[in-house]
């Protein structure tokens, strides 16, 4: 969003930074791997299926009873009634929605932590085929004898032996970081689908809400799955200003639309980029049309966003390698992994860019990228590269109680911008972009 600052009591401004949504479990221990139930995911799965067929006939019902009301019953009671059970209707349909929704995403963990118990699994088969020990923290322990001679048998055995604890480190890797993953992931959709079902009312907002929770918790098994190609949303936009076009503008509105309109032309000057002034543009035109970003001037004129990307990335790329390397011992064929981070918060500042602090403020970024394993010369080890990208989200809306310095217009409240798209003068938008692909050699 636009802008970035509040008001303090005192007059003073303070940057207004998102609250960072993935708060759930960043590490997993090998003997939560081995000990966890994927079957109990399945069976809370069932139960979530139960109650929203349930809740689905119960709707049914309600929209029957309020079919019938609707004819021969009038005066204030009948309008309170039908009001009490459209609001019914809406929550019910509301919390089926979510409820079908949970229940995929309890499936699709259930998948992952099978798939890591899995990898753990051919991990510990291996080390007991080659008398090694794997200790709770992962650790790899040699046979004690291995050590104890200077025989050319026994150094070859040792090399052997190496390759092997290799092996077992990759599939313990991608286990620990995969499981991980499925917690946070599956964590982190549960938590918006628990937001959601406090929704009273299916307006349009609302209805964008449910419909990312549902198309997220779909998309779960191809991100879980390794097929990637799914961005999963970040957590819902606030409302902004609200409905669009349902106030009458007053002759107030109408000159804040004009000078804003006016100013654009010196927004460039101002705010050094034409990224600020095009955005506002296209909020005055009230198309409400999706609008591309340019992400690659994003990730130049905005240092922090790029070191950002740069250590999101870096803290990733081991455990995605190890995935990969896991599949590639596993099926002994090249192998082509998507993988995903989650969505980050970010914000241009003042200080970093004026244009794009004027142009979207706070957004979120994700970086997808595709893992490459293919066998090189027989011995070799094989190559292993990454191809990614950076994606960018936002909507283009204005807070209540904060104001903002418009280049070339002056310092206006953003109550006041937000009252432009509710009166129809201007319209709020999604905006998004990414960037160019980028390969490292692994």
């Amino acid at each position: 969003m636009p802008s970035v600052y509040a008001e303090d009591p005192d007059g003073r401004r303070k940057v207004a930074e998102p609250v960072h949504e993935r708060r759930f479990a960043k590490s997993v221990s090998l003997q939560q791997i081995r000990s966890c139930d994927p079957e109990a995911f399945h069976r809370a799965a069932e139960e979530w299926d139960k109650l929203g067929t349930a809740l689905g006939s119960a709707r049914f019902i309600t929209v029957d009873v309020l079919s019938t009301l609707q004819e021969g019953w009038s005066g204030d009671a009948a309008t309170l009634g039908r009001r009490a059970l459209t609001d019914l209707v809406d929550e019910m349909s509301i919390a089926e929605q979510e409820m079908e929704a949970a229940r995929l995403t309890l499936v699709n963990a259930a998948t992952g932590l099978a798939l890591a118990r899995r990898w753990v699994a051919e991990a510990d088969d291996l080390a007991r085929a080659n008398d090694l020990t794997i200790n709770d923290d992962a650790d790899i322990e040699y046979p004690a004898w291995l050590g104890k001679s200077n025989d050319p048998e026994t150094e070859g055995e040792s090399r052997r032996l190496a390759t092997v604890a290799g092996d077992i480190r990759n599939l313990l890797t991608a286990a620990v970081k995969y499981a991980a993953d499925v917690s946070s992931t599956a964590g982190h959709e549960l938590d918006r689908i628990d937001g959601a079902v406090k929704y009273r009312h299916l307006d349009d907002w609302t209805k964008r809400v449910v419909g990312e929770d549902l198309a997220a918790a779909r998309d779960l098994a191809k991100v879980f799955g390794g097929e990637g190609g799914v961005l999963l949303p970040p957590d819902p936009y606030d409302r902004g200003a609200g409905d669009y076009n349902t106030a009458s503008p007053t002759d107030q509105d109408r000159k804040l639309a004009a000078t804003l309109g006016a100013g654009i032309a010196a927004m460039p000057f101002a705010a050094g980029g034409t990224h600020a002034s095009a955005n506002m543009a296209h909020y005055l035109s009230g198309t409400g049309e999706p609008l591309n970003l340019n992400v690659e001037d994003m990730l130049k004129d905005i240092p922090d966003f790029q070191q950002s990307v740069n250590t999101t990335l870096d803290g990733n790329l081991s455990g995605w390698e190890a995935e990969a390397l896991a599949e590639y011992r596993r099926t002994g064929k090249p192998v082509s992994l998507v993988q995903q981070t989650g969505w980050q918060p970010m914000s241009a500042t003042p200080e970093s860019s004026k244009d794009w602090f004027y142009a979207v403020g706070s957004f979120h970024y994700n970086t997808q990228a595709k893992i490459e394993v293919k066998p090189t010369s027989p011995g070799a080890p094989p190559e292993v590269t990454v191809t990614y990208q950076t994606n960018v989200r936002d909507r283009y809306n204005w807070d209540s109680g904060k104001s903002t310095d418009v280049p070339g217009v002056g310092r206006v409240t953003d109550k006041d911008i937000q009252r432009l798209h509710r009166t129809g003068l201007a319209r709020e938008f999604d905006m998004g972009g990414a960037s160019r692909t980028r390969t490292r050699k692994l």
